[in-house]
């Protein structure tokens, strides 16, 4: 198989055994990282411990970020110990995101422990690459995310809120409810959307709570009134109406409640007296 490299002069077609060559042997960075790309659009098994070569013990951070990319690419389980220990120690910031992404999509129990650390990653870009690689594994990430949810940082929290809310397994209902009371509010703003996600009534009392909280920040209390119209249950109707009823003037909080009110009312209109089938039910 050959493929088509190009440069500024002319195109040139390199063999797989070529590109290996040059992975290996190049002393030029930009050719061994134009080679760790392309073998992983090649998509040959008999590229992947060359690339983890690579991915250990090239010098260059670009030429290691292509290897972990291109290790992701091929989906090949020999990759997962080494991509696991680049996430968790390589100084170069870019490697340590591509190495989170190729776990995604590798997936596997064996991903989620290094992957919920890397949470807690200096780099933020790493924590969110991480977050939406446990995200992409789905449910076998929700046990390790829910303990995370106790974490001392914030930005773990928030970030393992983001993700139960994504997999939507409603066993952390519960534990996504106490998140409503922790004190730092981008924490609270993910638990209401998360609890809107998840699709589970049982949240709708708390939720209820959060948005009649007149200390509450108004951005929660927002997030409530919407997670209450994604739920579609009655017992929020009157709260929402309450709420509506209250402002001198709509703002953003109330327009919320106003578009949760009704959202609500056109899914219960035929259990709801005197209720009739409108596409946008009146107010009153």
């Amino acid at each position: 198989m050959t493929i088509s490299v190009n440069n500024r002069k002319k195109q040139v077609k390199k063999t797989f055994d070529e590109l290996l060559v040059d992975l290996s042997t190049s002393n030029s960075e930009k050719v061994r990282y134009n080679a760790a790309r392309i073998l992983g659009e090649m998509g040959d098994f008999k590229a992947v411990e060359p690339l983890i070569n690579v991915l250990k013990n090239d010098k260059n951070g670009s030429v290691r970020l292509y290897a972990a990319r291109a290790l992701g690419e091929l989906g090949c389980d020999a990759a997962t110990e080494p991509l696991i220990e680049s996430l968790r120690e390589d100084r170069n910031v870019d490697v340590r995101v591509r190495a989170a992404r190729a776990l995604g999509r590798l997936g596997g129990r064996i991903v989620v422990e290094p992957l919920v650390e890397a949470l807690n990653d200096e780099n933020p870009q790493v924590c969110i690459t991480a977050t939406d690689a446990l995200i992409e594994i789905g449910d076998v990430a929700t046990d390790a995310l829910m303990e995370s949810l106790d974490h001392e940082k914030v930005n773990v929290r928030c970030d393992a809120t983001r993700a139960l809310g994504e997999i939507g397994n409603k066993k952390c209902v519960d534990k996504i409810i106490n998140m409503l009371k922790d004190e730092w509010v981008n924490v609270r703003i993910y638990a209401v959307t998360s609890l809107g996600k998840l699709d589970d009534v049982k949240a709708v009392p708390a939720l209820i709570e959060v948005m009649q909280d007149t200390k509450e920040n108004e951005l929660v209390r927002a997030g409530a009134a919407a997670a209450l119209g994604v739920l579609r249950d009655q017992r929020a109707l009157l709260p929402l109406r309450q709420l509506i009823m209250a402002a001198e003037e709509l703002g953003e909080l109330e327009d919320t409640a106003l578009k949760s009110f009704k959202k609500i009312m056109a899914a219960n209109w035929e259990t709801i007296p005197g209720a009739t089938p409108v596409k946008k039910p009146a107010l009153f």
